[in-house]
């Protein structure tokens, strides 16, 4: 700095001074104040970390002090001397040098930074305050995800607890269209065909124990009354082992179905070859024609053209034979039974017709329910097990067709199966 006269600079010092509303101390070497722009301190030495710092070398230097708070009284009185007792304010210090780059002074500059501090005190509260709202609310969102995720889990973890447990009727509440509503439908589902399952095999093994009772105790009475009734017409006791002969066969019937439906569940083996379809009908109704004949019924098939199947020669006549037995079983004498065979695009297609007895309508969709009957007393008097037309269903399924059946009561009924041709075949 290029040294003045001492008017001059005090005249700089206070035009500084009123500028700004600060204070301006000018101070030699020894750190006497020269200049005052206050008039408080002028002749009396004056020291800060600041000021001590420029005088060992270092070009400036500045700090910030709460004016109420300070130790050192010189510095004190200089703060306090334009501002209030706790006002913040800003020391500035710069060297002073002569020409040569001598240091010759400090000087000095004071100024209020109260309000650029409450400023600041401000805005940080703001931000801590922002702070804190977004941090709640970063709390809550997390806290309503976590119950979003937690709740769904929780409810599945229960739901598969009550099943583990026994209790196939768990279900679990379904929110929303997300995964978790996705996941705990399919939980839903598989929950309610475990307990369909379940009831069905319940259903299962009554309707079976009570089928196998049946003989069994007509058995029993017919042999009771042998042994026990004496003397016995030998026409009479050839009559009752003939009865007892019966029961026999028809509860190995009833076992021989039974073990066949185990062994569709379980995974039966299929034998599969080219067939063609039409010659294994038209061969299972020349075995029936004898049956129906003796019954006073007019059989007869038409087989419109060659169709080849992917099949189980032994399952398809089972199927075939089945449908076609009840149909004259089911048919009073003089009635007719048609079956026929044609292609429908992609699958050939087997109709077995009557002007039987017809169905129910409300029987109808349980027909291929295991042991359903729709007459109960001339289904056993015929000889069925009830599980015929299940385990007809459930052969075509195995071949990836679909059998149904569509009735009329008092008229007649229609079974109509579709099995898949082969790619030889299903080209026209």
């Amino acid at each position: 700095m290029v040294a003045f006269d001492a008017r001059s600079m005090y005249d700089a010092a206070m035009a500084a001074a009123e500028k700004e509303q600060s204070r301006v101390l000018v101070l030699d070497r020894l750190c006497v104040v020269q200049v005052d722009t206050a008039s408080r301190l002028n002749g009396q030495r004056f020291i800060t970390s600041e000021i001590d710092k420029v005088l060992n070398g270092a070009s400036d230097d500045y700090g910030y002090y709460d004016a109420g708070n300070r130790e050192t009284y010189w510095l004190r009185t200089a703060l306090n001397a334009f501002s209030g007792a706790n006002a913040m304010t800003g020391f500035y210090a710069s060297a002073i040098r002569n020409p040569a780059g001598g240091l010759v002074g400090v000087l000095v500059y004071i100024s209020q930074v109260q309000e650029i501090y409450e400023n600041l005190r401000e805005i940080q509260l703001k931000i801590l305050a922002w702070m804190a709202m977004v941090a709640l609310a970063v709390l809550l969102v997390n806290l309503l995800v976590l119950r979003t995720i937690t709740r769904p889990i929780g409810e599945l973890n229960d739901g598969i607890s009550r099943m583990s447990q026994g209790d196939l009727s768990a279900r679990v509440r379904v929110r929303g269209n997300n995964e978790f509503a996705g996941l705990a439908k399919a939980f839903n589902s598989m929950s309610e065909r475990l307990e369909q399952l379940d009831k069905s095999r319940s259903q299962f093994v009554s309707n079976a124990s009570h089928e196998l009772k049946t003989p069994l105790s007509t058995m029993k009475i017919l042999i009771e009354t042998l042994l026990y009734q004496e003397p016995m017409d030998p026409g009479m006791a050839k009559e009752f082992l003939g009865d007892v002969n019966k029961e026999i066969d028809r509860l190995n019937r009833i076992v021989s179905d039974l073990l066949t439906l185990v062994n569709i569940d379980s995974g039966m083996k299929m034998n599969l070859a080219d067939l063609d379809i039409g010659a294994l009908l038209q061969e299972q109704v020349k075995r029936l024609g004898p049956l129906a004949r003796e019954n006073g019924i007019e059989l007869d098939c038409t087989a419109k053209e060659a169709l080849e199947v992917n099949g189980d020669t032994l399952k398809l006549q089972q199927v075939l034979y089945n449908i076609i037995d009840n149909a004259i079983k089911y048919t009073p004498r003089g009635g007719e039974v048609h079956c026929s065979l044609a292609r429908a695009g992609r699958k050939a297609v087997i109709r077995v017709s009557d002007t039987g007895v017809g169905i129910p309508e409300e029987d109808l969709p349980h027909i291929f329910d295991r042991f359903y009957r729709v007459d109960k007393a001339r289904s056993r008097e015929t000889g069925g097990t009830g599980l015929g037309l299940s385990i007809v269903k459930q052969f075509v399924l195995l071949h990836g067709g679909t059998i149904d059946a569509k009735s009329t009561f008092g008229k007649g009924t229609t079974f109509i199966i579709e099995l898949p041709l082969t790619g030889k075949k299903q080209d026209g």
